[in-house]
């Protein structure tokens, strides 16, 4: 699978790394995204990076089991805001599905939720 490297912000999961603490900062924690890291993030393995990986799919939203359970167990509902985690993670997937992965983020930096230049 070949990310263009100004998508490699975009996770499978729909998370956006760009906006993450960790992302390319110069501490002791630095994280390059899932994707340049093939799901081996610092604080672990990512199970869906993987499996996003392993599929060939540039993000959830395009696989035929989507949402799968290991999506959906990724946000407990008895936590504070889980279940709207949840729904706006995968909501936000079957957008970047429907838009392609560089309006979406287009649309995400017209929000200020990420910055994206073309």
């Amino acid at each position: 699978m070949k990310i263009s490297k100004k998508f490699e912000i975009a996770a499978p999961c729909g998370i956006i790394c760009d906006p993450c603490p960790f992302y390319l900062e110069e501490k002791e924690i630095k994280c390059e995204g899932c994707l340049k890291n093939k799901g081996d993030i610092f604080w672990g393995e990512c199970k869906i990076a993987k499996c996003a990986i392993e599929k060939e799919m540039e993000h959830c939203g395009l696989c035929v089991e989507f949402p799968c359970e290991r999506i959906i167990s990724q946000y407990d509902p008895n936590k504070p805001k889980g279940e709207q985690e949840a729904i706006f993670r995968v909501g936000q997937l079957a957008i970047r599905k429907k838009i392609g992965t560089k309006e979406w983020l287009k649309r995400r930096a017209e929000n200020s939720l990420v910055s994206f230049e073309e």
